[in-house]
C-alpha cells in the first residue's frame, strides 16, 4: 500500500493529479501491451461499432416485413414453412431484420443469437434431441443462474471471471430457447409471443437471472466493501478539520490520501480505517436504485417492442398505412430510438454488469453511471412514449 502525502490549501490553486494528464496515452498504451485482453475487448467494441453502423443502413432499405396470411395457400403450407426455416436459419445476422432483433442489445444480436441459430441450423438440435422443449432449456438456465449466486459472491476475481462465463452460458441459454420454440412451431418470427405457458416461463427465468446476479454482487459488496472514492475522503476530512479549527482557515492542511495499486493484496476490512469504506446502507441504496433502473428498462423494452411490432411490422390493409409504415421506419428519429432502445435496455445494462465484473470494476460502474444511466433512460422512455403515440395517431387519421 502506498501512502502519499500532499499539501493541499485554501487558496485557489488545484490539487495535482497523481499521475499527469500529458502520459494519459503512454500509460493506456502500455496497458494494451502488457495486457491482451484490453486490446481484445477494444477489437471487439470496434466490431460492435461497425455492426450496429451496417445495420443502420439495412434498416434504411428494410421492406416490409409483416407476412399476410391470407396470400398462402393451405395446400403449399409446408413449403412456405420450409422456405421460412432456410430463410431465417442461413445464419445471416441482417437476414428477417423484426423489430424485435432491430431493438435488442448488440451482443444479443451479433453473439448470442447468431451462435442459438446455428445449433439448430447446422447442428439440427431439434432433430437429435426432438423431446429437449424451450421450457426445458429456461429450467436449465435458471438453475445456473442460482450457481451463480455464489460465484460472484467469492472473493477471488478469478472465481467471479469464471461466473461471468457461466452466465454468459445462461445468456446463451436464453436466447437458445426461443430458437427451440421457433424452430418447434414451424415459425421463423422473431418476436415475443405474449400469453402462451412459454413465454410466462421465460419470463421468470430472465426475472431469476437478472436477481440472481443483483444478490451476487451485493453479497460481494457486504464482504468486499468498496472503497470511498478520494473526493469523499478529501471532503470529509476538510470538513472535519475546518470545523474543529475554525481560526486556523489559512493554514495548510495536511491529508493523506491513499493510493491502492490494482495489483496489491488489498488487506482485510478489520485492518482498515471504516472511515476508507462505504457503508452497507450506501451499498444497498445504489444497488437498490440500479435494480429498479434495470427492472424499468426491462419492462419499458417489453413494451415498445410490443408497440413497435404492432406498429410497424403487422399487416395493414390500406396502402395508404404500408406506405406510412416504412417511411416511419425509415425515419432518423424512429432509428435513433431504437439504437437507444438497443443500449439502454436490460439486455445491455446486464451485459455492462458482467463486463464490469470481469474487469473487477463492479462498483465504480454501479456508481458512476447511476445519474447518467437514469437521465438517459427516462429521457428515452418519456420521447418513445411520445413516438408511439405519434404513429397512432397518423394511423387513426389514415
Amino acid at each position: 500500500m502506498a501512502i502519499d502525502i500532499r499539501k493541499i490549501s485554501n487558496g485557489a490553486r488545484p490539487v495535482r493529479s497523481v499521475y499527469q494528464h500529458g502520459h494519459y496515452c503512454v500509460r493506456a498504451f502500455r496497458s494494451f501491451m502488457i495486457y491482451p485482453i484490453y486490446s481484445y475487448f477494444l477489437i471487439f467494441i470496434i466490431y460492435l461499432q461497425i455492426m450496429d453502423l451496417i445495420l443502420y443502413f439495412k434498416i434504411r432499405s428494410r421492406g416490409p416485413f409483416y407476412l399476410s396470411i391470407t396470400t398462402i395457400n393451405h395446400t403449399n403450407l409446408d413449403e412456405f414453412h420450409q422456405k421460412m426455416t432456410e430463410t431465417s436459419y442461413n445464419n445471416h445476422i441482417f437476414d428477417s431484420l423484426s423489430i424485435k432483433k432491430i431493438m435488442v442489445g448488440p451482443i444479443t444480436h451479433y453473439v448470442q443469437s447468431p451462435l442459438a441459430e446455428y445449433v439448430e441450423s447446422n447442428l439440427h438440435f431439434t432433430y437429435y434431441f426432438p423431446s429437449i422443449s424451450a421450457n426445458a432449456i429456461s429450467i436449465f438456465h435458471c438453475c445456473l443462474s442460482l450457481i451463480s449466486i455464489k460465484i460472484f459472491s467469492s472473493g477471488s476475481l478469478f472465481r467471479r471471471r469464471i461466473g461471468v462465463l457461466i452466465f454468459e452460458c445462461r445468456s446463451f441459454l436464453d436466447c437458445l430457447d426461443g430458437v427451440i420454440f421457433r424452430a418447434h412451431a414451424k415459425n421463423s418470427h422473431y418476436k415475443s409471443y405474449h400469453g402462451g405457458l412459454g413465454f410466462y416461463v421465460d419470463a421468470l427465468s430472465d426475472v431469476l437471472g437478472g436477481t440472481c446476479l443483483i444478490i451476487g454482487c451485493l453479497l460481494y459488496f457486504y464482504k468486499q466493501r468498496p472503497f470511498r472514492s478520494i473526493t469523499q475522503q478529501v471532503s470529509r476530512s476538510l470538513s472535519t478539520r475546518l470545523s474543529r479549527s475554525s481560526d486556523t482557515e489559512n493554514e495548510e492542511i495536511d491529508l493523506i490520501i491513499l493510493n491502492i495499486d490494482d495489483e496489491q493484496k488489498i488487506p482485510s476490512i478489520n485492518d482498515i480505517n471504516t472511515n476508507l469504506l462505504e457503508t452497507k446502507g450506501r451499498i444497498f441504496i445504489y444497488l437498490g436504485l440500479f435494480t429498479i433502473r434495470y427492472s424499468l428498462a426491462a419492462i419499458f423494452w417489453d413494451r415498445n417492442v410490443q408497440a413497435y411490432e404492432d406498429l410497424l411490422d403487422s399487416y395493414k390493409d390500406k396502402s395508404q398505412q404500408q406506405t406510412l409504415q416504412l417511411t416511419i421506419l425509415h425515419s432518423p428519429l424512429t432509428i435513433l430510438i431504437f439504437y437507444l432502445w438497443r443500449y439502454l435496455c436490460a439486455l445491455s445494462i446486464q451485459d455492462y454488469l458482467l463486463i464490469a465484473i470481469f474487469f473487477d470494476r463492479t462498483w465504480e460502474f454501479i456508481q458512476k453511471t447511476n445519474m447518467l444511466g437514469w437521465i438517459s433512460l427516462l429521457i428515452t422512455i418519456f420521447f418513445t412514449e411520445l413516438h408511439v403515440n405519434q404513429i397512432r395517431s397518423l394511423y387513426y387519421i389514415l
